[in-house]
């Protein structure tokens, strides 16, 4: 039996207009009517994810996301269960990285805002701190506190340089996990922070099983979640292929309504 049904935002849940259809919203509110929880696995912070939840009526201290790809997992209301951040020496080996690669930006997402040192920003990184309804911080190295923390670094720019950071990415980055969410962005959590490790220490708090937890996904910060051989897969049709060979089953697309036709055919009609 499916007790939590974890939902990428981006590509998943939201369409392509960025919002959530009406047929996915009337069928997530009746599987939370049904005891299920409903959390959603995104790289966004809370701001950008609460007002969709708030549309499907999930609000409060005892619902949940798991955030910036599970580098944070926090209550509706704000209260954090779990958080892995980076530090100042780790921050100033992005930097590095950034300067051997002209033309792509960085930011540093934090809780409650995003850092950057770039003062002329690609349009890709602005777009995301407006949806995820986050302010956009611009520093000086020098303004960044030997105390600075972070919990996600992200590289955006056009997609041609995207792809030659990626081939020329840096043996270090190998302790990391990487992760390409979009053609022109790349994210790195630590290690220890994935959307599998975050919906898997979810459920185990809340006292759901992994073979309880049912997932949607359709980009490549979703894979580690694809790769729990317990957890029931849902690729959305409009998923990359490496998601699609992952999964259990492939539902329609994000704006065919994909999640609901998945959970009306295999939790709904089986529980009745």
């Amino acid at each position: 039996m499916i007790k939590l049904i974890a939902v990428d935002m981006d590509g998943t849940l939201l369409q392509s207009n960025n919002q959530i259809g009406e047929e996915t919203k009337a069928v997530l509110k009746k599987a939370d009517l049904a005891g299920i929880k409903i959390v959603p696995a995104s790289g966004r912070p809370l701001p950008g994810v609460i007002p969709y939840m708030k549309e499907l009526g999930i609000t409060g201290d005892n619902n949940y996301a798991v955030l910036y790809n599970g580098g944070l997992v926090q209550s509706f209301s704000g209260n954090v269960l779990i958080s892995h951040q980076f530090n100042y020496d780790e921050f100033k080996k992005f930097i590095q990285l950034q300067k051997q690669n002209p033309g792509v930006n960085l930011h540093f997402m934090k809780e409650h805002d995003y850092w950057t040192l770039d003062r002329k920003i690609f349009v890709k990184m602005a777009k995301m701190a407006s949806v995820s309804g986050t302010p956009l911080i611009i520093k000086d190295f020098d303004e960044v506190p030997s105390d600075f923390k972070f919990i996600k670094a992200e590289y955006t720019g056009p997609k041609e340089k995207l792809d030659h950071l990626g081939k020329n990415f840096p043996v270090w980055l190998n302790n990391y996990n990487v992760a390409r969410s979009d053609p022109m962005i790349w994210e790195i959590n630590k290690a220890e922070a994935s959307k599998e490790k975050g919906v898997h220490q979810l459920a185990q708090k809340l006292g759901i099983k992994d073979e309880e937890v049912m997932i949607f996904g359709d980009q490549g910060n979703d894979m580690s979640m694809f790769n729990n051989p317990a957890f029931y897969k849902i690729a959305m049709g409009n998923a990359i292929d490496a998601i699609k060979n992952k999964a259990d089953f492939v539902t329609k697309t994000n704006d065919e309504a994909g999640i609901a036709y998945a959970i009306k055919k295999l939790v709904l009609e089986k529980s009745m």
